[in-house]
């Protein structure tokens, strides 16, 4: 047994959900067997969600070209394996709203591409919208992703009194937004302990009786910022670019999150599994 394998089964010793990926996502379990889940849906959410302002949409081409999962599972088990972990989420959450962390154990485990999938997961149903923020303040790996232009984002709302409908961007894809993480250059101060982004947090999954939050964040294991936004969100995905940590590593990312929080733990980069 290898040394992640190890770490993964004494997480899993622990309560832990856990699912395995490639840069796609490749399950170490069979997908729930479970009755379909049904949600109790206000017809009020159900009418401002059709309401939502849509650009041109991403035709399928573009979004294979950007790495992002389309409607169609026959077209890809990297779908199917998204709404899986979509599946454990709402199963965890009781179908309520709730707001998910996406981190890493290490730079460059490409958090991003897990974090905007999660996202389009959600954004399937027509009942659902989700909402992606690039918290991954040094990086703008999900902006340089999307071919995101953008005037202001997540630092510039925290810095300044621009409105929260300034920062929501529309990426083409039907019931999902992204924020994207600003153009402000001092990236010192610990933004994420303000009142300001507690309140945002709040408002944006308070919005819609049915939108899925995800934020996009740096290494749980070089990042303080990641740290404290923990604290602020109900779930944590990690995601483990496979064979390139070690056992110590991992064990001690997973110390870092409340087991309760702890949804899974995502390989990228799995050999073999396409």
């Amino acid at each position: 047994m290898s040394k992640i394998e190890d770490a993964l089964n004494k997480a899993r010793a622990d309560g832990s959900n856990l699912s395995q990926a490639r840069h796609d996502i490749k399950t170490l379990e069979n997908p729930l067997v479970a009755g379909v889940l049904k949600n109790a849906v206000k017809k009020t959410s159900s009418s401002l969600i059709k309401l939502m302002k849509q650009d041109a949409e991403i035709s399928d081409e573009e979004l294979i070209n950007k790495g992002i999962i389309l409607p169609d599972t026959s077209r890809s088990k990297v779908t199917d394996s998204f709404r899986h972990l979509r599946t454990q989420l709402l199963q965890k959450s009781k179908n309520e709203n709730f707001i998910v962390l996406v981190t890493s154990v290490a730079e460059g485990s490409d958090s991003s591409f897990v974090s905007m999938n999660m996202g389009a997961a959600f954004s399937f149903e027509e009942s659902k919208t989700s909402l992606v923020i690039d918290c991954d303040i040094k990086s703008h790996k999900l902006e340089d992703m999307l071919g995101l232009e953008y005037e202001y984002g997540l630092l510039d709302f925290l810095e300044s009194d621009i409105d929260t409908s300034e920062i929501l961007k529309d990426v083409g894809i039907k019931r999902l937004r992204i924020i994207p993480s600003g153009q402000k250059k001092n990236i010192e101060n610990e933004f994420f302990t303000t009142e300001k982004m507690k309140r945002l947090l709040d408002d944006l999954v308070d919005r819609y009786n049915d939108r899925y939050v995800v934020l996009n964040a740096p290494s749980i294991m070089t990042s303080a910022d990641t740290n404290i936004l923990i604290e602020l969100v109900d779930y944590v995905v990690v995601v483990v670019p496979y064979g390139r940590v070690t056992n110590s590593d991992l064990e001690m990312a997973l110390r870092k999150i409340d087991k309760e929080k702890l949804i899974g733990v995502v390989l990228n980069d799995v050999p073999g599994w396409s």
